[in-house]
């Protein structure tokens, strides 16, 4: 069992890296998957991540916290299954804008500013209005807007321009205020996963081999260089040696606890877990980076046009929408997460928006979509999660042993910094005065979350810690820089190890202005090297 490279993870960062590795090339590459094959044709229907992010056989979830004196916990659910999260999100092309990358060159990461991402974005995107400065128009991933228009969302982006928030046609094609219908990475109807686009043909080129089921222990080490994993496959340990790399890519969660129950992070950490050091890289597990936003369900008046609930609130609709599926590929399922988003600014003194909102012409019985059940509300009505873009906050993701199996600690932080708190604090404010004039409002009969009962600031940023909503996109548990301490160097090489890169999400030292997809920056990642 041996390989040039072996690549650990099937998400976005390793499909990607298969491809590229393997593309004119003779190195014989492997692919780690822990989770099953990604077969169930639910996993193409873009609706599907209803069934699935939530699912023990698809995904793997985090428990984060506590925090807070009540001791409040967030769970954070990530890919396990061939193509990683991209196999079970929401599917949003939420993509970022300059400054925020060229700052990674600006604070000593060369080679990652915009006009690299801009050029990786335009080589990966097939984008359904063309090809343009800004957009690709023969990538490897389809990227499609909602469709077709939907009368709430056509109200609630009204009322946003009523307010100040442009409407525009490509909500990737600024840094502006700006609303409009949401771009999703879909072909026809159907889900564009990393598997998809870059895995399969990869593995078609015979030099890529996937083992699926495959949980990585640990990385082995020869001194400080990485010359393979041991992995546990059916109940066997087997172990498999890398004669050139050891690639990461398990994402922001998997790969800082992977590193370190192989010997790579805080000496103390280890100790404590009973691990032996390889290499003492302070800022694994440090540094997590995540969101941390407010959500807004409204009841709309009954027999409004538009809206989603009353077309799924039953047995029988649903099997109606889902057999208009399969018949035309449109509709309700056809569409990811949110049919439209809005940029804007919380604190009207920010230089550029400060905050995303993914728009919904939906409501669900629960508090939000990030719980266990996700159940379409008997009424009709609407909902906004709101998320501040660039948190400050600063958490920690540790192991507690040595084994794949042992509790991992995840303490998220959030608003942990007056700068978080102040952001939030205004949130609340500006979303209602979007609610609260034009179309949309002529819809709206009642707030139900957060409630009348929320007034001030001081209680939207308290509602924002402990009944608030996280975004899904965590980072920085390993992240790049120029510094000794920094996990990883511009090249993604981990420091004090020989042999070993991390390329995944977990390297961004902080969020880009946009989600980040993960497909895209280790596209990006690769190109280079």
């Amino acid at each position: 069992m041996e390989f040039d490279y072996v690549i650990i993870g099937s998400g976005a960062g390793g499909s990607v890296l298969a491809e590229r590795l393997s593309a004119g090339s003779r190195a014989t590459i492997l692919v780690i998957e822990a989770g099953g094959h990604d077969r169930n044709p639910m996993h193409l229907v873009p609706k599907g991540f209803f069934f699935t992010m939530h699912s023990d056989r698809y995904a793997k979830k985090f428990t984060a916290g506590p925090f807070g004196p009540d001791h409040a916990t967030d769970a954070w659910w990530r890919g396990r299954v061939v193509g990683g999260s991209t196999t079970i999100n929401g599917l949003v092309w939420n993509r970022g804008w300059a400054g925020d990358f060229d700052r990674l060159v600006e604070e000593g990461s060369p080679g990652w500013g915009w006009d690299t991402f801009l050029d990786a974005y335009r080589h990966l995107e097939s984008f359904q209005l063309g090809a343009s400065d800004l957009h690709g128009g023969s990538g490897p991933v389809s990227v499609e807007l909602t469709a077709p228009t939907e009368p709430v969302s056509e109200a609630f982006m009204a009322s946003c321009a009523a307010a100040g928030v442009k409407r525009v046609l490509d909500i990737n094609g600024s840094d502006a205020e700006r609303t409009g219908y949401t771009q999703f990475s879909t072909k026809g109807g159907l889900r564009v996963t990393a598997a998809g686009a870059f895995l399969r043909p990869a593995l078609k080129r015979g030099n890529v081999t996937l083992a699926t089921g495959t949980e990585v222990g640990r990385i082995l080490f020869h001194g400080t260089r990485a010359v393979g994993v041991l992995t546990r496959h059916k109940g066997r340990h087997i172990e498999i040696r890398a004669r050139k790399e050891v690639l990461v890519c398990g994402g922001s969660l998997d790969t800082p606890t992977l590193l370190e129950r192989s010997g790579v992070g805080r000496a103390d950490v280890l100790a404590r877990a009973g691990v032996k050091v390889v290499a003492d890289s302070p800022n694994v597990g440090e540094k997590l980076n995540e969101h941390r936003g407010l959500r807004f369900m409204y009841k709309i008046r009954p027999g409004a046009a538009g809206g989603f609930n009353p077309l799924v609130n039953s047995g029988p609709k649903r099997m109606y929408q889902g057999a208009k599926y399969l018949l035309r590929r449109d509709g309700i399922i056809a569409a990811g997460s949110a049919t439209c988003l809005v940029y804007f600014k919380a604190d009207p003194t920010s230089d550029r928006p400060d905050t995303c909102g993914f728009f919904n012409p939906l409501s669900m019985k629960g508090k939000t979509m990030h719980n266990d059940k996700l159940t379409v509300d008997d009424e009709p009505g609407l909902m906004l999660a709101a998320y501040p873009l660039r948190p400050t906050s600063r958490g920690h993701i540790h192991i507690t042993g040595p084994d794949p199996g042992d509790p991992v600690a995840i303490q998220p932080n959030f608003l942990d910094t007056e700068e978080d708190r102040r952001i939030l604090s205004k949130v609340g404010g500006r979303v209602r005065e979007l609610f609260g004039a034009g179309p949309v409002a002529d819809l709206v009969t009642e707030e139900r979350i957060p409630g009348p009962d929320v007034r001030s600031e001081a209680d939207f940023a308290q509602v924002g810690l402990f009944q608030g909503a996280s975004g899904y996109h965590p980072l920085g548990s390993c992240a790049m820089g120029p510094n000794p301490d920094d996990v990883v160097d511009e090249r993604l090489r981990v420091r004090g190890t020989i042999g070993l890169r991390v390329v995944d999400a977990s390297v961004f030292p902080y969020q880009p202005s946009g989600t980040p997809r993960r497909r895209r920056t280790h596209w990006r990642g690769t190109r280079r090297r």
